[in-house]
């Protein structure tokens, strides 16, 4: 072949290698969603290894009166006569509440990748639990009734609204909002060793994504 075949080979020559190259970047769109999904459901096994995540315990003591008046029979305001003994106690209660992030509700569609970036959708805190510590609570006060029946369900019953005001107070202190701030501490170094990818975790508020990350 001599030196003129070759300058007319060399247009097809680059037309040719433009076609590969071509061919190239389009398989590779075509196989990077599939990447990215394998990407995702592998960071969805190691989130939901983690479980329910306690993030967040309040601790309180408080004070709970509680007064069951019994039926009254021919009740004329200065005399009466009772259908049952009147109940009353007053307990001083120490509790906890606990909030955290149910990891199980997210799903692979919840989960963004982007280069070297990985966006998670985090589901909203919750209280996990609360309760009333039995061995650390004592009654200042307590009359109850003769009946052992009445007694016992009137006793449940003030434990019953000590535990309502646990909640309700950790609610009202903001224990969610600081169970969001302590997600961000905890989840993002986690998921960040694991990946090897930055990490940015967002909460959907009222269709609203609000992003946090670490300073």
């Amino acid at each position: 072949m001599n030196f003129k075949a070759i300058i007319r080979l060399i247009p097809w020559i680059i037309v040719l290698v433009l076609l590969v190259f071509l061919w190239l970047r389009r398989l590779g769109n075509y196989t990077t969603p599939e990447k990215t999904q394998i990407e995702s459901t592998l960071v969805l096994q190691e989130i939901e290894k983690l479980g329910k995540l306690e993030l967040v315990k309040y601790n309180y003591k408080e004070v709970v009166e509680m007064e069951n008046v019994a039926k009254r029979y021919l009740d004329l305001g200065y005399f009466y006569i009772p259908g049952g003994q009147d109940q009353k106690a007053i307990l001083i209660a120490q509790g906890e509440a606990v909030a955290c992030i149910d990891l199980q509700k997210i799903k692979v569609e919840d989960i963004e990748t982007r280069e070297d970036t990985i966006i998670i959708k985090l589901p909203q805190p919750e209280i996990c639990y609360y309760k009333v510590n039995l061995d650390k609570s004592t009654f200042y006060d307590l009359k109850t009734s003769k009946d052992q029946k009445k007694a016992g369900e009137f006793v449940d019953e003030v434990y019953a609204k000590a535990e309502a005001q646990i909640r309700e107070a950790a609610l009202q202190s903001g224990i969610l909002s600081d169970a969001k701030s302590m997600s961000i501490s905890v989840l993002k170094p986690f998921l960040e060793n694991i990946t090897g990818a930055t990490v940015i975790l967002a909460y959907d508020e009222n269709e609203k994504i609000i992003h946090f990350e670490l300073d």
